[in-house]
């Protein structure tokens, strides 16, 4: 028994109650491994680390599983993220097909959670969320990555919903939103409680899109599994590509140098311009503001041919690869260098004249119809404390009040003076109101870019793509890229020159929960655009 120690002072006996250990202390007092950054807990460890989540500030990025172990990821002590990645990853080995989940104290895991049991087969105890994520019931096999998948059933005839709310089915209705039903939704089907002209109930069913990403990129060659995650989300394809990219070089060792650096945040904050934009036009659409979603949709158009012309890419795809960045400039392995920096630099002042001209007209327009700015008030409303309790990011996180931006501690984004806008009525007008501002600053942003890419006579020639030397032995890696919907995140393990894992910290399936939790209360006329606002990759949520 332990007896807490007696101090003596002041002619009283006062008792010292220990104090509770953090989990940066609860992780770091693990078995060591050979990376420095992860540690291997027992089974009563993770116990004591899952309670101590309940008041400590620890960051949880994302919880993965390989088959023989359970993986949590935090970032290390830090709140809210705003000071940049220090990795901590605590590792539980299976000891059978049960663990103890975080997801009842910490929310955010309860994607991570349901993807792993249905991955798996290994399921997390006291979760608060035990639906299905990706399993619909058309496998051939449950637990497809588990040593002995078990032969499923059979597709069920019907998918299972929650019953009914009392109210909905006392006095109410009960509507499927979904692809047959003429949407845009893409594949997910949504079931609506409908009573007294507000939706109080929302259920999801995603998976239809499921494509086995980590899985695919497990064992393949580096080039490959650079290429398969730029196809995660079709929005942050080029975050992802910098985030497997870095990952692997800091794997590795290697460096690339700062002007790389600058052009793959460059070239970010073109991605993260279109994906505003395309969110925008399709908010548009959905609340019948045709003719303000067709000048977002040709603004869009508009950044594409400019990217076309100037790097010969529409899309920036297979841009950003481990060692550096490749681009599809006609004969830029013969061209000199300081010619592939001039084209960089055009498409910079191009972009530029994009954002006095054409886009200040369409941010006007847009403040000018009431549809979406007074029609979208005070709907769709993410609180400021789901906000902090998800650690929620980009546009929703930053119309909520959290100003987390990892940009600001990036090396990529030095030199460049950062602006993160943030308000807080957490609606879907607000969250529309961000990207608009996130858009200017990353026009202001691409031309501060566009300044640096000026040749120096004194400087050494920056080389575009490095040659890395593969190691044989294992080694991990980590890193994290601020992308159009918050923080994402890869780990990355290699073996004898290949991907042996990588785990994937990807924000839109923490958005999901959040987007069927704001839209209970909201107008079904204006379900669409709220949902719109969100901007949710429903392929992304399937991985």
């Amino acid at each position: 028994m332990s007896i807490p120690p007696i101090l003596f002072g002041g002619g009283a006996l006062v008792t010292q109650e220990p104090s509770k250990p953090t989990v940066r202390t609860l992780i770091r007092n693990g078995q060591k491994t050979e990376t420095a950054w992860r540690f291997e807990l027992t089974e009563d460890s993770w116990f004591d680390l899952v309670e101590c989540l309940r008041d400590d500030p620890a960051v949880l990025l994302g919880l993965w599983c390989d088959g023989k172990a359970v993986h949590a990821f935090f970032n290390d002590g830090v709140p809210g993220g705003e000071v940049g990645l220090r990795p901590l990853m605590a590792s539980l080995a299976l000891d059978g097909p049960r663990y103890r989940g975080f997801s009842a104290i910490r929310h955010r895991a309860a994607p991570f959670e349901r993807m792993i049991r249905d991955l798996w087969g290994v399921e997390a105890m006291d979760a608060a969320d035990t639906r299905p994520l990706v399993d619909r019931g058309a496998w051939m096999v449950t637990a497809p990555l588990s040593e002995r998948p078990v032969p499923a059933s059979g597709m069920t005839d019907m998918p299972e919903f929650a019953a009914p709310d009392p109210v909905v089915a006392a006095q109410g209705m009960v509507f499927s939103r979904g692809p047959a039903s003429g949407g845009s939704e893409g594949p997910v089907h949504f079931r609506l409680g409908v009573a007294n002209e507000r939706v109080r109930t929302v259920e999801a069913l995603t998976g239809f899109a499921h494509r086995g990403m980590e899985a695919r990129m497990a064992g393949v060659s580096l080039a490959d599994a650079a290429a398969l995650s730029g196809r995660i989300h079709v929005g942050a394809t080029l975050a992802h590509q910098w985030a497997f990219s870095a990952a692997v070089e800091q794997a590795m060792g290697a460096t690339v140098a700062p002007m790389i650096g600058h052009i793959r945040a460059m070239l970010c904050e073109i991605e993260r311009i279109h994906t505003h934009l395309t969110s925008l036009a399709r908010t548009a659409d959905a609340a019948g503001a045709e003719m303000l979603a067709t000048r977002l949709y040709k603004a869009r158009d508009i950044l594409s041919r400019v990217c076309q012309a100037a790097i010969g890419r529409r899309l920036l795809l297979d841009c950003v690869v481990p060692g550096g960045v490749t681009l599809a400039i006609s004969g830029h392995e013969q061209l000199h260098e300081d010619v592939v920096l001039e084209r960089l630099r055009t498409l910079c002042e191009e972009i530029a004249v994009f954002g006095t001209g054409d886009f200040l007209d369409i941010q006007a327009l847009w403040q000018a119809t009431g549809v979406v700015t007074s029609g979208l008030a005070g709907e769709g409303v993410v609180p400021r404390s789901l906000a902090d309790a998800l650690v929620l990011g980009g546009a929703i996180g930053r119309s909520c009040g959290r100003g987390a931006d990892l940009r600001q501690s990036m090396e990529a984004y030095s030199g460049v003076r950062i602006r993160t806008p943030v308000a807080i009525e957490g609606d879907a007008a607000a969250r529309c109101r961000i990207r608009f501002e996130d858009i200017a600053e990353s026009l202001r942003m691409i031309a501060a870019f566009g300044a640096m890419f000026t040749p120096d006579d004194e400087a050494e020639r920056p080389l575009f793509l490095v040659p890395l030397k593969i190691p044989q032995e294992r080694c991990e890696g980590y890193a994290a890229v601020e992308g159009p919907d918050g923080l994402i995140c890869h780990v990355v393990i290699l073996q004898a020159g290949r991907v042996e894992r990588t785990f994937i910290a990807e924000p839109a399936g923490v958005l999901q929960g959040v987007q069927e939790t704001a839209l209970q209360g909201c107008s079904p006329s204006k379900f669409d655009a709220v949902r719109c606002s969100f901007g949710v990759s429903v392929a992304a949520v399937d991985l």
